[in-house]
């Protein structure tokens, strides 16, 4: 889809007023955030506060939707311009951006009557007279797009280059007469633009007047321009014209203003041939052929070159060979390269080759029917439902990994246009308690939980416990910290008051130092005093996971010799049962917690996540959801559902997810979303 025009939207912050203060203070520093600092992600940041203090207000919505184009979010931005119309729907700045997010989704119609919606209340406003006439251009809507040039011409009459684009697409619509007037206009009133003197060059080039054409060309050039086909059709006039340096001057000209266009170097080689520089000939047709592997006389051209001039048989054979797989009885082709394998010592093939020829040509009407049917089975293309599906396998493949609970992302910065910013395409990780917690970025997730600020009013050790799902680096001081703290439970065991609590608590420190067992153990015995002690079964299962995680490294790495594979067939039976076993277990953790505590949503959660490793996506997504239903700011869960409907291919409800999920606080979600719309 070619880019659609960006309409500058710094001119939007003078649309609302606020009420109460403390409310503007937020607001203002939204917006300064937003338009000043380029701080995208902190201006969602302070409208989220604004909309959980006053959901009735329809300023912060719709800055939140500017703020989510920057980031390239465009189906959050129209949710939160939809929020907006439905509170105040008389403003026509809204019905802009929501047409902007939606001409970026490709839903050009619907975005169109967004533009029609604001051009009510201002009729006149060329920002949006001009954005609608990108989305007609986009849309082919030439005749509609010509009645948007009319209205911006008469309220900017300054603009020439107006002209210029509606003479352009009344020759879409094959009105030439009515064409050549407009660029006729434009020349007469800005006559040192080219772009009139280019196209009337043009059309006396198809006219066949090629008189007329070097003259517009000519005036065109002389006026700087930067048409390449300008240069190209000049230097095609010129050569008939016998003018060959002049010719070659433009196809010069031509190759410098763009090196990506392979009709520069194919006609100047065909010239450069004509002028009997053979050398530079053979430079310019290998660059076309590079470029253009399709142009057959190129190649042939080239390969007669690399066998007569530069002796460069193999190369020539090459060349050869490409142009008979699509021209089989072509023989310039088949007597080029007898000669280049006579010359490399080949006889017996040269020799084959020759007889080929006069097979040939002594059966030419039988071989010119086999050459048209050769042709029309090569121009046919088939595409079966299993390379629609293998096409889809590798899109996926470009931007998920297969889902991992210990991988970390690289999101560092949230400062600009963060969804420039490349990430791990990786799901967010368990939730578990931990005596350092840390959210790296603001997160709306409720992370509270009674039961943990009862055990933290204990004071059995000194550090709160909370739910996270970042774990800090176990560096020296760290380490330390956790041993001190074990000593000091095992110490306090001796008072068997609040035993529940202390094994709890030094489980949590165990399994942070990596001794997965005794965590189990004091797991164990948690759940043995109280077996309704709902943490007891949420840490074990974590735990149970971690050990499992472990395990499955260490066995994978064992079992990749190929010598162990064939001495123990039945040790990697086991091991897939085990696995099995394993998993089951941390699932039946998870379901007892979420049986003692339906609204433990954090459990919900770390389910649907071992799920996704067992390619259990449709229960996975279940399980997210009811994390949702539980905490409706759950941005963690909004993320990895997301990231599972677009492994299934719900595309819709996954990119939804993650923009969600990135209004929330996970601002990787808009890298995502910006990477998935490129495939």
């Amino acid at each position: 889809m070619k880019k659609v025009i960006f309409i500058t939207l710094c001119i939007l912050s003078q649309v609302f007023a606020m009420a109460q203060w403390d409310t503007e203070q937020l607001l203002y520093n939204g917006k300064k955030a937003l338009y000043n600092d380029y701080e995208y992600v902190l201006s969602i940041q302070y409208f989220n506060q604004i909309i959980s203090l006053k959901p009735y207000l329809a300023e912060p919505y719709f800055y939140r939707s500017v703020a989510k184009i920057n980031l390239g979010d465009y189906l959050g931005a129209e949710e939160d311009c939809n929020k907006a119309l439905e509170i105040n729907p008389f403003v026509p700045f809204t019905y802009f951006i929501r047409g902007f997010s939606k001409a970026n989704q490709e839903k050009y119609k619907p975005a169109i009557s967004d533009l029609n919606k604001a051009l009510e209340f201002h009729p006149n406003d060329t920002t949006f007279l001009s954005y609608r006439l990108a989305l007609k251009e986009e849309m082919k809507d030439d005749r509609g797009a010509i009645e948007d040039i009319d209205l911006l011409y008469k309220l900017q009459p300054q603009r020439y280059n107006l002209l210029y684009f509606k003479g352009t697409y009344l020759l879409h619509l094959k009105d030439t007469a009515n064409a050549i007037l407009n660029f006729e206009k434009l020349k007469e009133l800005d006559n040192n633009n080219y772009l009139s003197w280019s196209t009337l060059g043009l059309i006396s080039m198809i006219r066949n007047d090629k008189k007329a054409a070097l003259e517009y060309y000519n005036q065109s050039i002389s006026r700087k321009s930067t048409n390449f086909g300008d240069y190209i059709n000049r230097g095609n006039i010129n050569i008939q014209n016998k003018n060959f340096n002049q010719a070659l001057n433009d196809f010069n000209t031509a190759v410098k203003l763009d090196s990506t266009e392979v009709l520069g170097y194919y006609n100047r080689a065909l010239l450069l041939l004509y002028l009997g520089d053979e050398n530079k000939a053979l430079k310019d047709l290998g660059k076309t052929v590079q470029m253009d592997s399709s142009n057959y006389d190129a190649r042939w051209k080239k390969a007669v070159l690399d066998q007569t001039l530069d002796h460069n048989y193999r190369q020539a054979i090459a060349d050869y060979k490409i142009i008979l797989q699509k021209y089989p009885y072509f023989i310039p082709a088949i007597q080029g390269t007898a000669e280049s394998e006579e010359a490399l010592g080949n006889s017996k093939r040269a020799y084959m080759l020759r007889k080929q020829i006069n097979n040939i040509e002594n059966n030419k009407e039988y071989f010119k029917q086999k050459s048209k049917e050769n042709i029309a089975a090569s121009n046919k293309v088939s595409l079966n439902t299993q390379d629609i599906s293998n096409h889809n396998v590798k899109r996926k493949n470009k931007i998920f990994n297969e889902f991992d609970l210990n991988a970390s992302d690289s999101l560092e910065s949230i400062s600009g246009k963060i969804q420039n910013k490349n990430v791990n395409v990786i799901n967010e990780k368990n939730f578990a308690i931990n005596n350092f917690v840390v959210n790296k970025f603001p997160r709306r997730t409720n992370l509270s939980r009674l039961d943990i600020d009862q055990i933290n009013k204990l004071k059995i050790i000194p550090i709160l416990l909370g739910i996270t799902n970042n774990e800090v680096p176990l560096l020296a001081d760290v380490i330390g910290v956790h041993f001190a703290n074990i000593k000091m439970i095992t110490d306090s065991l001796a008072n068997k008051k609040n035993l529940v609590e202390k094994y709890l608590c030094r489980g949590v420190e165990f399994g942070l130092v990596k001794d997965y067992i005794g965590a189990i153990n004091d797991f164990d015995k948690v759940i043995q005093i109280s077996p309704n002690f709902i943490l007891g079964y949420f840490c074990r299962a974590n735990i149970r996971q971690k050990l499992f995680e472990n395990e499955r490294i260490s066995s994978s790495e064992a079992t990749k010799n190929k010598e162990f594979q064939l001495k123990n067939p039945d040790v990697l039976e086991l091991k897939v049962d085990s696995y099995k076993f394993d998993v089951q277990m941390i699932l039946h953790d998870y379901d007892k917690v979420i049986e003692l505590s339906p609204d433990f949503s954090f459990a919900y959660f770390n389910k649907a996540n071992i799920l996704c490793t067992q390619k259990e996506f449709q229960t996975a997504i279940f399980n997210y959801t009811k994390s949702i239903e539980i905490d409706h700011d759950f941005a963690e869960a909004y993320f990895n559902r997301g990231l599972t409907y677009l492994f299934i291919g719900e595309d819709a409800k996954g990119l939804a997810d993650l923009s969600k999920s990135g209004e929330l606080g996970i601002y990787k979600a808009y890298n995502l979303i910006q990477r998935f719309k490129r495939q």
